[in-house]
This record gives structure tokens, sequence and C-alpha cells, in this order.
């Protein structure tokens, strides 16, 4: 049973044990390709390294976002098509209709309460049924103490998207990169910010500069590096030590809880 999160419990997620939760919110439904005779190829799948499983996903954008959330530090674990939600309207000769709904993915975020998300490509699949289906999925999320958002990532600038879909295949470690990181880590520290070429470069009488590119791509993707996510991120791209808490990503995902029930 699905019961209600208060206080510091729905804030410590990297403290907490997934049996139960993984049992309660596995997928509801496999995907499907309904449009497919409008888009083709939208379904898929692949291996979450956050959730050690594979992931299913019926569209782009939501394997877009999908992306954002291994990429993003603060997110501990998300489960797709989690819930089904009970919808109740009348049609246009006024009887009662009933069905259930399944939101995309339940993300749980450290520091927040969970948000049930709606991925939509755009404001134009706006429509009757859909305005029906997040209203339940807002009442439904109220009652659980949980956040509940629509959300477009076809709009987010086309180079950010980029980069997101490049980083994502850098998330995997290799075997040697544990024997690396700390070197690179502290080579990056001594001589400050500059190009992934140069970094790699500074190690050619070690190690074959080739093989450090992946690394320091892994460390970008984990937040450990600093890069500009705005700026296509190539060997040219400056890096440097992030300073902050690591985190490539999230500031683009998370909202305050006090504003961000919308839609």
């Amino acid at each position: 049973m699905i019961q209600k999160m208060v206080g510091a419990e729905k804030m410590r997620w990297n403290y907490k044990k997934w049996d139960e939760e993984d049992k309660l919110y596995s997928p509801k439904r496999r995907v499907n390709n309904k449009m497919s005779r409008k888009i083709h190829h939208i379904i898929g799948s692949f291996y979450s390294q956050k959730m050690a499983r594979a992931v299913e996903y019926e569209s782009l954008n939501e394997r877009l976002f999908y992306s954002f959330l291994e990429l993003d530090s603060s997110t501990i674990r998300y489960y797709v098509q989690p819930v089904e939600i009970p919808v109740t309207a009348r049609n246009s000769t006024n009887e009662i209709k009933k069905w259930l709904h399944i939101p995309d993915v339940l993300v749980f975020r450290q520091g927040q309460s969970p948000i049930l998300y709606q991925i939509k490509f755009d404001s134009k699949q706006i429509t009757p049924i859909f305005e029906k289906n997040n209203e339940a999925c807002r009442r439904y999320a109220e009652k659980l103490g949980w956040i509940y958002q629509v959300i477009y990532p076809s709009q987010l600038p086309h180079l950010l998207s980029r980069n997101i879909r490049f980083l994502k295949n850098y998330l995997t470690p290799r075997e040697y990169y544990y024997n690396w990181i700390p070197q690179v880590k502290y080579r990056l520290e001594c001589i400050g910010e500059t190009t992934i070429s140069n970094l790699a470069d500074s190690f050619k009488y070690q190690i074959d500069p080739l093989l450090l590119l992946p690394l320091i791509y892994f460390l970008v993707a984990h937040g450990i590096f600093h890069i500009d996510v705005n700026s296509e991120i190539s060997r040219d791209s400056i890096v440097s030590l992030n300073e902050l808490e690591p985190n490539i990503i999230g500031n683009l995902i998370g909202k305050d809880e006090n504003n961000a029930q919308s839609n």
C-alpha cells in the first residue's frame, strides 16, 4: 500500500533500502508504439547505471529526460510508469467514463519530496483527456505528499540536449579508471582549468592520452569536473575541478518544493 511520507522521511533517500519501492513501483505496463504510424522507432530501452536494470521509454523525450536523471547526482532512484491512477469524467453525452492513467516516472531526489512527472513533447499535446489525467495526477500526488509536474524536454536548447546524450555514454566506469582517477584529479588541481585535450596530453609519457579521454568525460558526467554544458562538449572544452556539490544538471530539473506544484 502506498502511504503518505512526512517530515524527514522524505528527505534522506540515500539512506533508504529500496526493496519495497522496487516492487510497489514496478512498471504497470510494457512500452508500446501507438504512434508508430506517425513517428517511427521511438520505443526502446537502455541499461540504467542508477537503477541497475533496463529502463524502457516510449518517446525520444522520455529517453532524454531519463538521461537527465542518470546524470543528476541528486536523483537517487526513479521508477518509470510507476502507478495506476483512476480517472473519472463525463463525456460529451454526459455519460460517466472511468479509466486508469499511468504517469511517466516517479523520481526520488535527495532533499525533496518524491516528484511524479508527466513527460510531453509540447503544450499542443494538451487535450481535454490530458487535462482530466493531469488533475487526477495532481490530486493523487497531493494526497501522498508528492510533487506533480508536467515537463517538456524537447524545449531544452539543442546543444544542452546533445551534451546530455553525449555524456550519458560515459557514465559506466572502465576497469582501469580507478588507478588513474586520483592522478587525473590531482593534475587538474595543480594546473588549473584547461582543455580536455591538454589534460589528457599531460600524461602522454605515462599512458596513451586517448585512453584518458573517456575517463575525463566520465568525471565530467559524474559532476567531479566542471564544464559548460551550454557549449558543445569536445576535446577543446575547458574543464576545472567542481568546487560545488558534484552535479552537472540537477538545477535543470529540480525546483523548490514551495513553487514546484505546477501545470
